[in-house]
């Protein structure tokens, strides 16, 4: 298997990235419910949406397309993370992985009726709720094995690549689930680039 991140970082997504994988074939559908603009649809690759990539611009945008059979696929180029609400409104399970730049946030995941996080612990290891739709994965990945432990004076640190183990672990996760992990042949497809207006401010 490919390294996952190394693809998406030779893609120019080093600085940060929010992949957010949806179990339905409908990708129009999916697009409306992040809160496309559809008339905004781009048809492109990846280098195309890339000359808009602003990881922490105020316009959002998402490039969104299918992923594998009944699974669609929405990388944020762009701007914050999509909002998932409806997603889980319209019964559909998800997973979302996000980071920004050596940073790695806990794996936000959806079931079609509820979300969770899948969590990190400080060595590497990620756990979730006992019987949630991840755990029986996570049971595959099992327990990496523990770094020595870093020290720095009297304190103990995270090991330097706990962030990556997570990532990894993450992106295993949502290929298992999704049945397809990102390789070259994913990064050279045609998707849907699209614009998603942000909420007006309260």
């Amino acid at each position: 298997m490919n390294d996952q991140w190394e693809l998406l970082r030779g893609a120019g997504l080093a600085r940060g990235f929010t992949g957010t994988w949806i179990e339905s074939g409908d990708t129009d559908a999916v697009a409306a419910l992040l809160g496309a603009d559809l008339t905004s649809r781009q048809d492109c690759d990846l280098a195309t949406a890339m000359t808009c990539y602003r990881p922490m611009a105020f316009t959002e945008r998402a490039w969104i397309g299918p992923h594998s059979d009944g699974w669609t696929h929405a990388l944020t180029i762009s701007g914050p993370p999509p909002v998932t609400t409806r997603l889980t409104d319209a019964g559909l399970r998800f997973l979302q992985i996000r980071t920004v730049n050596a940073y790695v946030y806990d794996l936000l995941h959806g079931d079609g009726t509820t979300t969770g996080w899948a969590t990190q612990r400080w060595y590497g290891e990620v756990i979730a709720e006992p019987g949630s739709m991840v755990e029986p994965y996570l049971r595959e990945v099992g327990c990496p094995e523990s770094p020595e432990v870093v020290r720095s004076g009297s304190w103990i640190v995270e090991p330097e690549h706990h962030g990556r183990v997570c990532l990894e672990t993450y992106l295993f996760l949502t290929g298992r689930m999704s049945g397809r992990f990102i390789d070259h042949q994913w990064l050279s497809e045609k998707r849907a680039l699209y614009t998603i207006p942000l909420p007006p401010a309260i």
